[in-house]
């Protein structure tokens, strides 16, 4: 599903930036009652390849294509976002973590999700879905995921209002399923191939937001 996306609400004008979001509006995690440890997100950027083709690796993308990848999507998706935790706030990681101490210090993004049209030689054509969601292994359990999943929510609901998100997430991961049901989406069916993506043994769910 990562290898070609069409653009929508793209903002060519800015160098650097994913397309559709340009005009991101900073997301405020406490609107939504999650207490943040003052992460920060915001969009990918073309300096972000190396740390998003990690990312992606960690999906189990070989890197080779990984690094392949990154900067089609930086430059292509029309919502493509990461978490980031800020150096100052000794909250964003437990003390004596050197792989959190790492990330924090180095501003580097610790997780990546964003969302895109399905591309109408895809099955079922049209509409949109999430691209995936990543966190870091060394971030996770602290709300990262559900801030993100939020934030790409309401930025894909800016660029396309009025326009049903899908996602498709494996079975057996029932910490993202639980994830995708606390932002607003319902299962759909069960499926073996959506836009793409094929889950052994057709343990695959389709999910969807509504606007």
């Amino acid at each position: 599903m990562l290898g070609a996306y069409r653009r929508v609400g793209a903002g060519a004008g800015v160098r650097g930036h994913t397309g559709g979001v340009n005009d991101f509006v900073a997301y405020r995690p406490e609107a939504h009652g999650i207490r943040s440890p003052g992460v920060r997100i915001r969009p990918a950027e073309l300096d972000d390849v190396a740390r998003v083709a990690q990312l992606l690796a960690l999906r189990g993308c070989g890197i080779d294509d990984a690094l392949e990848q990154a900067p089609r999507m930086i430059a292509s998706l029309p919502v493509l976002l990461v978490a980031c935790l800020p150096p100052e706030d000794p909250r964003a990681g437990g003390p004596g973590d050197p792989a959190v101490d790492r990330l924090r210090r180095s501003g580097a993004p610790v997780a990546l999700s964003g969302a895109f049209v399905v591309p109408d030689e895809m099955a079922p054509p049209g509409g949109w879905m999430v691209s995936g969601l990543v966190v870091d292994p060394s971030v996770r359990r602290r709300g990262i995921g559900r801030m993100l999943l939020t934030a790409v929510v309401e930025q894909a609901g800016r660029v396309a209002p009025g326009q049903t998100l899908r996602s498709v997430v494996n079975a057996t991961n029932r910490a993202s399923l639980a994830l995708h049901r606390t932002v607003g989406f319902r299962r759909v069916k069960c499926v073996s191939r959506y836009a793409g993506i094929t889950f052994e043994g057709g343990k695959g769910v389709l999910l969807a937001r509504e606007p």
